[in-house]
């Protein structure tokens, strides 16, 4: 039973390796093959290259006679890796899996389901936790060299790192069900977090070198002060060199922990997998409801499914987030970026370089472009409303408009402040903005009518898998170096005010000539969907 149960699990968490979401079937067995290869490869990959090159670089503190801290390193980063990467799968699998009230009517003991469950979590722990570990110790073994009791000690850390991340990721995964049955709207909490991940993860990349350069540099000191005042790092990297009374302690902390894990676990399984939502009490009090038109009920209707959809906003909306971030930073780091300028000779081309920036930035805004594919089977409703189908298109590239011209508004404000910018030059900016603006949300609803996908099963094909949204995106940068290529061959007989104000211009005229497109023959496309 378990066996069965363990069998469904793995297949649901690579549903889309068996199963074709675009044609909603099954996958040939060629292909279900050439995906894992593909898989396996990747993982590769990346084990080698960032794990590998991460365990040479940690290999001087091994020949300076820190080789514990070695292992206190990897495992720190093997145990967040492997969270990250099974966390998620055990929220949705392990308590809130979609089939829960199936399963759980059936005549299977409530352990089987529970156990099989684990163990699914526990083999995608050990998958990312290995590939941090794997590489890092034959890299270590290779170079400098290892005997039969670092052998069994190495060995007995993967096992004892992957029931720790089996550990944390349960905690976690509760955690993070507890919560979720507690929120009303899950996907700004989602956005956040993947926003926050992403942050975490370009600054660890981006200072990871000045982290191990340091770390060698002061390795007496470092090492040290971690034997003396966090004194179990040094037991965890003595227990994965093999040394017995280290490893019999870890051992002892690490099945506790799991021990408390899953006892907890067992006796609030049965809850939290039937829970539901809470719902709040609210007095019913009579209100007057304000008319809307039929633009701003599209309009509505719009944001409310971009809103709602995680997916929809972290895939189209990404350009906002830089926008808004790229402000921020230009007015805290106001001096350093005016030094950093000064030092350019040729000012113009600063100029037109930050017109080509935030046009990269809005372009990367898109959410017209997967708009019309989004309606999906549902399309008919919109089609029966009496509303003229202009309206239901305006709908649709207003939203991308509004979504980019606060913050790329925000972030001109910051340019000129930064740079102090003459009177003349900030209208400039602003009007360039303006027609950027106008001409990507008619830009992308030109490419969302054509190859349209209505028959999707899964939201994340025709938000990030259509040929239009690649078009869309990669049409956008392509756009956008065109815009400014042309400024290094006749910026210097024109100048950058002239030269933003033709490329305003221009992004005006084809603007209009989109926006006449939309309204007739994009109207007729659409009516024909």
């Amino acid at each position: 039973m378990i066996k069965t149960l363990l069998k469904k699990q793995l297949t649901e968490i690579f549903k889309s390796y068996f199963v074709d979401s675009k044609k909603n079937k099954a996958r040939s067995r060629a292909s279900t093959v050439l995906y894992f290869v593909l898989f396996a490869f990747l993982m590769l990959f990346i084990s080698c290259s960032i794990f590998g090159a991460l365990g040479f670089a940690l290999t001087p503190v091994v020949t300076l006679g820190f080789g514990w801290l070695y292992y206190a390193v990897i495992g720190l980063i093997a145990v967040l890796f492997g969270v990250f990467g099974s966390v998620f799968s055990t929220y949705s699998g392990l308590y809130l899996a979609r089939d829960n009230d199936q399963i759980l009517s059936m005549p299977i003991p409530v352990r089987a389901i529970m156990i099989s469950r684990l163990l699914g979590v526990y083999l995608m722990g050990l998958l990312y936790s290995a590939t941090v570990i794997l590489p890092t110790v034959v890299i270590r073994f290779v170079i400098c060299g290892t005997n039969t009791k670092e052998i069994a000690g190495a060995v007995l850390f993967t096992v004892l790192i992957s029931l720790f991340v089996l550990a944390l990721s349960c905690i976690f995964g509760y955690l993070v069900a507890k919560v979720s049955l507690k929120l009303k709207n899950k996907s700004f909490i989602v956005v956040i977090f993947a926003l926050l991940f992403f942050a975490a993860y370009y600054y660890v990349y981006f200072n990871a070198n000045r982290f191990l350069s340091g770390l060698i540099k002061n390795i007496e000191h470092y090492g040290d002060t971690l034997k003396d005042k966090a004194y179990f790092v040094y037991i965890i990297g003595a227990a994965a060199e093999g040394k017995v009374l280290p490893l019999v302690i870890v051992s002892a902390v690490v099945l506790a922990v799991l021990f408390v894990t899953l006892f907890v676990i067992s006796r609030s399984f049965i809850k939290i997998a039937t829970g539901t939502a809470s719902v709040s009490k609210v007095k019913y009090k009579a209100k007057r409801q304000g008319e809307k038109s039929q633009l701003g009920a599209l309009f509505s209707k719009e944001l409310k499914r971009f809103t709602s959809s995680p997916n929809y906003m972290l895939n189209c909306a990404l350009g906002t987030v830089f926008m808004v971030a790229a402000g921020i930073f230009i007015l805290i780091k106001c001096a350093d970026v005016r030094k950093i300028l000064e030092g350019f000779a040729y000012g113009d081309l600063i100029t037109v370089g930050v017109c080509a920036a935030m046009s990269l930035m809005i372009s990367m805004n898109d959410t017209a472009t997967p708009s019309v594919s989004l309606e999906g089977k549902t399309l008919w409703q919109l089609r029966s409303l009496p509303v003229d189908t202009k309206t239901v298109l305006k709908s649709k590239y207003l939203l991308e408009m509004c979504i980019n011209i606060i913050p790329s508004i925000f972030l001109v404000i910051c340019i000129c402040i930064a740079l102090k910018t003459d009177v003349i030059t900030g209208v400039l900016l602003v009007l360039f903005t303006l027609a950027d603006v106008l001409f990507y949300g008619f830009f992308d609803l030109y490419c969302g009518l054509h190859k349209v996908n209505l028959n999707w099963t899964n939201e994340v094909i025709p938000i990030k898998q259509g040929v239009n949204v690649l078009i869309a995106l990669f049409g956008g940068f392509g756009i956008t170096i065109a815009l400014a290529l042309p400024f290094l061959a006749i910026g210097a007989f024109i100048g950058a005010k002239i030269y933003i104000a033709v490329m305003a211009v221009l992004l005006f005229a084809i603007s209009a000539l989109l926006y006449r497109w939309i309204n007739n023959k994009g109207v007729k496309i659409f009516e024909k969907l």
